[in-house]
């Protein structure tokens, strides 16, 4: 044990802990000089290190992971161990399988609940620990957090989980059925460098390279991310992009190399037994704290985590503030900061205010454009997301391109959708690249854009507060395509604001069926199309409205209309050029359901 004063006052070691399969992880544990013998402890998982800098001394604790006094809140890492230590806890930091100082071959998640469970059964055993464990983390470190209480290890107690993803894929990299692209590309090309000895070693023997190869490769990654993101920057940004468009999107160069998992991740289209295997809310049995943000990627997956887990468990809590994935480590982000207040409720039996606040808390705005200037000083309390006194209100879609609440009517419209020529993002609920409520003109001029529904201007404000979706009942001249739905504010400056998107990929329409469906040629069918959830006030004199189109790239990797299954296989061959067709007939009316508060 290392005895490193410095004003400190903690000890601390750096140890090996054994998993079932022998593979041993990189662990610090940091314990309070004062107090115990044992303590109560909070353990953190990432595939970040555990080390400042990232990745140097990765053996050594007296680097272990601190956040800067300029960005308290910042790191998959939360608080840092010298707060933890100096409110009675001993903190564990665990590099995860593949990363860093671990041992093993990095696979995305897919045995971070097993490991996750090790790692407590380990804390359990030792003199120091008090058999109360709490876990917390951010991004990746709240989905190894999410991954680790599904494994129902019974000396965690709780849990503090923000911008991460309670079940990965149904809700995140296939949500609505398409591949959410833009993070996997840019994420794994990020997070190369901290591959693990052991990963490396397991490529080389995989593939039958030597290290001067390996070398290579990782330089390709390198600048093949460098291309990716200069895409972002492009007029239009990512559609001229060779590396975007490369097809197939398995086998890619250098990244599939160093993250062989990748062609994984990729292959699974269908609810089968690996989807659920990475849906860690579904066993979680322990009090929660979820935090998100409206745009931000996860937001879906954490607000139905908590949702799930409020109604089989209960004691959970949810925050939402406004803006993106990052803005949450800014301190301006939080009316408080809950961390310890959690925690001291569950692993030591403090009263604290937290516990005596209804479940929801969260911000009446989705997007602000001065961050830096924010205040979180009108967040709201609620018993229940979505808050009460929300009554749905239903738009139609009509023929002639209007959005009424008196409808369905007119004819069909149509649009074709040429995969060659996807139509970017601009926004959204976006990870790597610009995220955000962003208008839409740039993106509206382009050729064959879709449609466009717009309401009158509104006569008074109407606040939105919950889920929302649009139900769509639409054709094609091809085997299967995607829908996107947008939600726009019309500014009554003429600006095109982007509040919500969704998609539904059509051979998945249903989203539990484990066996594509197919579309025949002309056949009108439902889709469903869910854009997640929102808090957001439409002023008076602004207009609703929706955008139907079938591309939305690079945040949904584009659907060749194939008809294959496995998109991430086709390539430029399989492409095919689709006509798609809304209908809005009382038969097979299209509409939007919005959640208004006051009706």
């Amino acid at each position: 044990m290392s005895d490193f004063d410095e004003g400190n006052n903690v000890d601390c070691f750096q140890t090996f802990v054994e998993m079932r399969d022998g593979v041993k992880l990189n662990t610090f544990v940091f314990l309070p000089k004062s107090g115990g013998p044992a303590f109560p402890v909070i353990l953190q998982r990432t595939p970040y290190g555990i080390t400042m800098p990232q990745g140097e001394a990765i053996f050594d604790p007296t680097k272990g992971w601190l956040p800067n006094e300029g960005e308290e809140m910042h790191g998959s890492i939360l608080r840092g161990w010298k707060a933890i230590t100096q409110r009675g806890y001993a903190a564990v930091y665990q590099d995860t399988r593949g990363r860093y100082g671990s041992e093993g071959i990095d696979r995305v998640y897919a045995d971070d609940a097993a490991d996750g469970f090790d790692t407590l059964e380990w804390i359990s055993k030792q003199s120091w620990s008090d058999q109360r464990v709490g876990m917390s983390g951010s991004s990746a470190g709240a989905t190894t957090t999410l991954a680790a209480a599904s494994a129902c290890h019974p000396t965690l107690r709780a849990f503090f989980a923000q911008v991460g993803g309670a079940s990965i894929y149904d809700d995140i990299v296939y949500e609505g059925g398409s591949i959410e692209m833009e993070r996997l590309w840019l994420w794994v090309a990020k997070n190369i460098p901290g591959l693990s000895n052991s990963h490396k070693d397991a490529v080389m023997r995989r593939f039958g390279i030597d290290a001067a190869e390996l070398a290579a490769s990782a330089k390709g990654a390198a600048a093949r991310y460098e291309r990716l993101d200069a895409a972002c920057r492009s007029d239009p940004p990512f559609i001229d992009s060779d590396d975007w468009l490369r097809l197939p999107m398995t086998g890619y160069p250098d990244f599939s190399t160093w993250q062989p998992f990748l062609d994984e991740i990729l292959t699974h289209p269908a609810p089968d037994a690996f989807r659920r295997a990475h849906d860690f809310r579904r066993t979680i049995n322990i009090p929660g704290f979820h935090v998100t943000n409206w745009f931000d990627i996860f937001q879906h997956s954490m607000i139905t985590a908590f949702q799930d887990l409020q109604s089989r468990v209960g004691s959970q809590k949810l925050w939402v503030g406004p803006n993106d994935h990052y803005f949450i480590y800014e301190t301006n982000f939080w009316p408080r900061d809950p961390y310890f207040e959690w925690f001291d409720h569950w692993l030591k039996g403090v009263s604290t205010q937290i516990m005596d606040e209804a479940a929801v808390h969260y911000s009446p705005r989705a997007w602000v454009e001065d961050p830096e200037n924010y205040a979180a000083d009108d967040w709201r309390h609620s018993a229940q997301w979505p808050p009460s006194g929300v009554e749905p209100r239903r738009f139609y879609l009509c023929g002639d391109g209007g959005l009424t609440k008196t409808g369905p009517n007119g004819p069909a419209r149509n649009y074709i959708y040429d995969p060659n020529k996807p139509i970017p993002t601009m926004g959204g609920r976006n990870m790597l690249i610009d995220a955000g409520s962003r208008d839409q003109r740039p993106v509206q001029s382009l050729h064959n854009y879709g449609l466009v529904y717009r309401s009158e201007p509104l006569s008074a404000d109407m606040s939105l507060a919950g889920p929302v979706q649009v139900i769509l009942h639409a054709s094609s001249d091809c085997l299967d395509t995607d829908f996107m739905a947008k939600l726009i504010e019309v500014t009554p400056d003429g600006r095109t604001m982007l509040l919500m998107d969704g998609v539904r990929r059509a051979m998945f329409r249903d989203p539990v069926a484990a066996e594509p469906q197919t579309l025949a040629p002309g056949e009108v069918y439902e889709f469903t199309i869910d854009l997640a959830h929102i808090h957001h006030t439409v002023q008076a004199g602004s207009r609703i409205q929706v955008d139907i189109t079938s591309s939305n790239f690079p945040r949904r990797a584009r659907n060749t209309n194939s008809g294959n299954p496995t998109l991430a296989n086709d390539g430029v061959a399989d492409i095919r050029i689709a006509t798609n067709i809304v209908h809005h007939s009382a038969a097979a009316p299209s509409y939007i359901d919005l959640p208004v508060i006051g009706g």
